[in-house]
């Protein structure tokens, strides 16, 4: 299964890198949020369908907004990224998808809001439900309490975050599915 997971991975990163080179994905977009939804319309529907997370940085270039992306282990819920030193200045967010079908993936973990705190940047998440949603630094999180009544662990630091409208405020919805579009 390993073997089929990492070929489907590689073809799946040649195509993003084809699609870009023909100018049919923009390898730079207008704003941070439009590469999350770039990236997360892309990752989304194969981290739900693997339950795998995939994760990376949105950086800001002379041109305008870039995404990376990295891939973690199917069912493990956790992924790390590798940002080298020289570029950490350029990143100004963060992008996630959370995998497959399960209640928790709703909310930003207390790993991801500590992270964006830790870091000072945004994080972008999005759900197998295809909502995009925003967790700033400094954001509210959920007490242990209500976490535990969400059907969370009964623990600080998760959190519902903003959903990410465009600009006629209209909720970004995220693809789901590998056959599906979204508008």
């Amino acid at each position: 299964m390993k073997a089929t997971t990492r070929s489907i991975c590689l073809i799946f990163y040649l195509l993003l890198f084809h699609q870009q080179a023909q100018g049919l994905i923009p390898d730079t977009y207008a704003s941070s949020w439009q590469a999350a939804e770039a990236a997360t319309n892309l990752f989304n529907p194969i981290s739900i369908t693997e339950d795998r997370e995939y994760m990376g940085t949105i950086h800001k270039t002379s041109n305008g907004y870039r995404f990376t992306a990295e891939a973690g282990r199917s069912g493990a819920n956790e992924i790390s990224i590798r940002v080298p030193a020289q570029n950490w200045d350029k990143v100004v967010a963060f992008w996630h998808t959370h995998g497959g079908m399960n209640r928790a993936h709703q909310y930003f973990s207390n790993v991801d809001t500590h992270m964006a705190n830790r870091f000072g940047k945004p994080l972008y998440l999005a759900d197998y439900k295809g909502l995009l949603k925003l967790f700033n630094p400094g954001d509210p999180t959920i007490s242990p309490i209500s976490a535990g009544r969400l059907g969370l662990p009964p623990e600080r630091g998760f959190a519902t975050g903003s959903v990410v409208r465009d600009a006629n405020n209209r909720m970004v919805r995220i693809n789901t599915r590998a056959d599906s579009t979204t508008s």
